[in-house]
């Protein structure tokens, strides 16, 4: 689905017209569906940007729908406006306690019509803003714990699925107290930065680069067996290790420990968990074994 889409929930298939009509150069497609059932799934497959929800429908009422959609975390956030040709205000009220975020009322001024969904086409905007940005790591700008989290249950998802590969590369500054300690957090912060841009650099299109905690970092590596994944590993670790950074007129020594686990090593019934603890259990090792190094871990189905 490309564009700017909304779905229309209505018995009546003449609304699915008038909509579709009145709103032409605003969306670039309306979805239709005339019944309750059919509108929940095409809402929950398609995710489109804005619902237009008939109050009186057979079998489930309008407000049933809409606490459907809002109580699947699918669906939680797209904007609801109802549409009613009533105009009692303690169903309006109800409306609006369902989880609506508007009504029109029938018949359309198209007017109204195009400007109320103009408005909630913007508050859809905002959402879709406000949850991007919270799962951006403000620092180094890579993603964050709660995205990394995502989009390795993806990840394995797509692996036990299909069998596309993956592996997970986990990164740890060595010593970086020290360095906040000596050179303060703003410095630190900047170590951070560019370690942050010098993994992304390092990365492929269908990498996954994250920022896990502190000065601790996640990459899921796309289309990776376990040759591959060593490989692009050390190429990252090494881009960090390159580093010049200066402060107080002396030179920032940088350096990382690392480990990596691939899917084709796991047993065969792993969660992401498993890997994400493979992968800790490599870098723990990497960095016993003297930091400043590449550990692989040593699973095995």
């Amino acid at each position: 689905m490309s564009g700017i889409t909304i779905l229309v929930i209505d018995d009546d298939a003449s609304i699915h017209n008038v909509v579709e009509r009145r709103l032409e150069g605003v969306v670039d497609e309306v979805l239709k569906a005339d019944t309750p059932t059919k509108g929940l799934r095409i809402a929950l497959q398609q995710k489109p940007d804005v619902i237009l929800l008939d109050i009186n429908m057979p079998q489930i009422d309008g407000f049933k729908v809409c606490r459907h959609l809002k109580e699947n975390p699918g669906t939680h956030d797209i904007p609801i406006l109802f549409l009613t040709a009533d105009r009692n205000s303690d169903n309006l009220v109800k409306a609006l306690d369902a989880g609506a975020s508007d009504y029109i009322s029938k018949p359309f001024n198209h007017i109204e019509l195009k400007a109320r969904v103009r408005v909630a086409l913007r508050t859809k905007q905002m959402i879709d803003l406000l949850r991007e940005r919270a799962r951006i790591d403000a620092v180094t700008g890579l993603n964050n714990r709660a995205a990394m989290d995502d989009a390795l249950v993806a990840a394995t998802s797509a692996f036990h699925r299909t069998g596309q590969p993956v592996a997970l590369l986990m990164i740890d500054l060595d010593h970086f107290k020290p360095i906040n300690d000596t050179y303060g957090h703003g410095v630190g912060d900047d170590v951070i930065r560019r370690v942050g841009t010098s993994i992304r650099a390092g990365c492929r299109p269908y990498d996954i680069a994250c920022r896990f905690g502190g000065d601790e970092f996640g990459v899921i590596l796309g289309q990776t067996d376990s040759a591959c994944a060593e490989q692009i590993s050390k190429r990252i670790l090494n881009g960090i290790n390159r580093l010049k950074i200066r402060a107080g007129g002396e030179d920032v020594e940088v350096t990382c420990s690392g480990g990596v686990a691939s899917a084709t090593e796991m047993p065969s019934d792993f969660e992401p968990a498993d890997l994400l603890k493979a992968a800790d259990e490599a870098l723990y090792n990497a960095k016993s074994q003297g930091r400043n190094r590449l550990a692989i871990a040593s699973l095995s189905g």
